[in-house]
């Protein structure tokens, strides 16, 4: 009787690409694996720190660190067979569908719902911008050299609705990364905030910093050059405008100048007013359900609006459902109105 060798599983031989360069070797393997199986949607950083602990995945030929920093045309080599059944089975959760606002052959604008992540740390969370990205357009998954983040340049909160702007090619992504950062983009956004604030129409100057090991961050009062800000302190800057007064709270037109992380929760919070069902910054009897707390924070992106390549773009997002509610639950106690006529155009 003849006897079958086992066939030697086949080596999978990549290149680190120029984009990729000086990341780190787990992160860098990931997005190659994202790159080169597509299809396998249950990929995952995990995964390949997995991999690259366990000797199954090799740099130039040698084990490495999940730390180490890899350069362009590195190699990396493993054998097809890390790819178990198991891991392929696994497969994310449909992605909710997104309102898409606007779309042409640059950008894709979309109205994301309270509720949802822009983007994950694996691809198997189902319930992302990311996720509806990669079921809907998954041509646009290599635009910004990231995964993780095709075609984002800027995000909003889980519990924040509203305008999100997707490019959907490398030229487009760039050029709206430099208006980003050049702070060429109007953003308007609709708060509802506990109290009222003692001035109709206010700015809010006044620098951030992150606490060390949590979430939050802190609205640092200092006196001095905000140019040469200390440590991970960062200047932020917050226009506002009252357009409707009922009787324990306000509803506010914000205009960020800066785009700081919870700039605008942590910035009206600072002045005593933090928005309504905000889990991170409200008051704690809020927070113990003691005050009015919906189940996600009142904040809704309503306007973008960005010149690109020399034309301008400007989006609106409709104030969504549960917004609209809470407005008009708390109406019914109404104790005063600052502008009801800029009410008639947000719904």
């Amino acid at each position: 009787m003849q006897h079958m060798t086992a066939r030697s599983p086949k080596k999978i031989l990549l290149e680190i690409p120029r984009h990729l360069k000086d990341k780190r070797f787990d992160k860098a393997l990931f997005l190659l694996l994202q790159l080169k199986y597509p299809e396998n949607k249950a990929l995952s950083r995990g995964f390949s720190a997995t991999l690259i602990k366990n000797g199954q995945a090799l740099l130039n030929g040698e084990v490495a660190q999940l730390h180490t920093q890899v350069s362009f045309q590195d190699t990396v080599t493993f054998t097809e067979d890390v790819f178990s059944t198991e891991q392929k089975a696994q497969a994310p959760r449909k992605a909710q569908a997104m309102k898409v606002i606007y779309e042409d052959e640059r950008l894709l604008v979309i109205n994301k719902p309270a509720g949802i992540k822009v983007h994950g740390e694996t691809a198997r969370e189902g319930d992302t911008v990311v996720a509806w990205i990669q079921e809907t357009r998954p041509e646009l998954l290599a635009v910004g050299g990231d995964l993780l983040r095709p075609g984002i340049v800027h995000r909003l909160d889980r519990e924040t609705s509203g305008v999100l702007v997707i490019a959907k090619d490398e030229e487009t992504f760039q050029e709206l990364k430099q208006a980003f950062q050049k702070r060429k983009v109007k953003k308007t956004y609709f708060a509802l905030v506990y109290g009222h604030l003692p001035l109709l129409e206010g700015k809010i100057d006044t620098p951030l910093m992150r606490l060390s090991g949590e979430l939050k961050r802190k609205a640092v009062n200092i006196e001095g050059d905000f140019t040469k800000l200390p440590g991970n302190l960062r200047s932020a800057l917050t226009y506002y405008a009252v357009m409707a007064r009922y009787h324990n709270f306000d509803l506010v037109r914000v205009m960020p100048q800066t785009g700081r992380t919870h700039q605008i929760r942590v910035h009206l919070s600072s002045l005593g007013y933090p928005i309504v069902g905000d889990k991170l910054y409200a008051f704690k009897p809020a927070r113990r359900g003691e005050l009015f707390f919906p189940e996600r924070q009142m904040l809704h992106a309503a306007m973008l609006s960005v010149e690109l390549f020399g034309e301008q773009y400007s989006f609106q997002a409709p104030l969504p459902a549960d917004f609209q509610k809470v407005l008009r639950d708390i109406d019914e106690t109404r104790e005063s109105s600052y502008d009801d006529e800029a009410l008639k155009g947000i719904f």
